[in-house]
């Protein structure tokens, strides 16, 4: 009767193989995880965006997207102290601009996004709203900016015109 099976220097071989395409392959899934989180994180805030202004538009009234520490919360509110990737509310904004106040309706949170920075110009430092004409404001008055998110070395940006269109520009960080 013949037995079978591996010999000590097959089994080595085998490992020493399968340990340098895991070397190989470990870093370039580590820089896909990161992309795929930047990507669905931009994707999120620009459905955001997208749709404060299809509602301000649709309801003739300001909608406004600001940054929150706590989106959860049963009463949440606008932070300015907060960063955009600790959360952020969609409301519309009838009574105080940029503040959430206890007769604005609330349309969508977002929760805390990890592994992505964001980096907003200053006009867009605490919230961006949407007029009822569909044009952009900023905490500055001003309607246009760039936000900027990053994540393992990746950078997208998120345009917005004085029109209020976005639009979408790669990069790296």
């Amino acid at each position: 009767m013949k037995n079978t099976g591996v010999t000590l220097v097959e089994l080595l071989v085998v490992l020493a193989v399968a340990s340098i395409l895991l070397a190989i392959a470990v870093p370039g899934y580590a820089y896909l995880a990161g992309t795929s989180r930047l990507a669905a994180v931009t994707n999120d805030f620009v459905a955001a965006l997208h749709l404060a202004r299809s509602e301000a538009i649709k309801r003739g009234m300001r909608v406004t997207v600001c940054k929150t520490r706590n989106p959860q919360a049963a009463a949440p509110a606008c932070d300015a102290g907060a960063a955009w990737e600790q959360g952020w509310l969609v409301f519309v904004d009838g009574g105080t601009r940029g503040a959430f106040d206890s007769n604005d309706i609330l349309l969508r949170t977002q929760g805390r996004v990890a592994g992505v920075i964001f980096t907003p110009p200053q006009n867009y430092s605490r919230y961006v709203s949407y007029l009822p004409s569909g044009t952009p404001q900023g905490s500055g008055n001003l309607a246009n900016g760039t936000l900027s998110l990053c994540a393992t070395g990746s950078r997208r940006d998120i345009v917005i015109n004085n029109a209020g269109r976005l639009r979408l520009v790669t990069g790296t960080c």
